[in-house]
């Protein structure tokens, strides 16, 4: 799995959040933190393994399953691809 691949999924992952049902300020905050997040991990390969990004995205799908279920599948396979570059 490439940064490529991976940046692709968290555009998708905004193209289908704004295609849904609007998100609380919450949600919106903490998914605005976690694309920041994920991307500052994918420009230093030694944060990675520490920042847990795999499992806070895992957490954020199941949140995201019922009113949002694009959102949930996209972060599910965001999920995998961050486990797949080790974060």
């Amino acid at each position: 799995m490439d940064q490529q691949t991976v940046k692709q999924s968290l555009d998708r992952l905004r193209a289908a959040l704004e295609s849904g049902v609007p998100l609380d300020d919450q949600l919106k905050s903490e998914l605005a933190r976690l694309d920041a997040d994920i991307r500052r991990a994918l420009d230093d390969e030694a944060q990675r393994s520490e920042t847990g990004l795999t499992q806070r995205v895992r957490e954020l799908s199941l949140r995201f399953a019922e009113r949002h279920p694009a959102a949930a599948l996209v972060l599910r396979e965001l999920g995998t691809l961050l486990e797949g570059i080790g974060a």
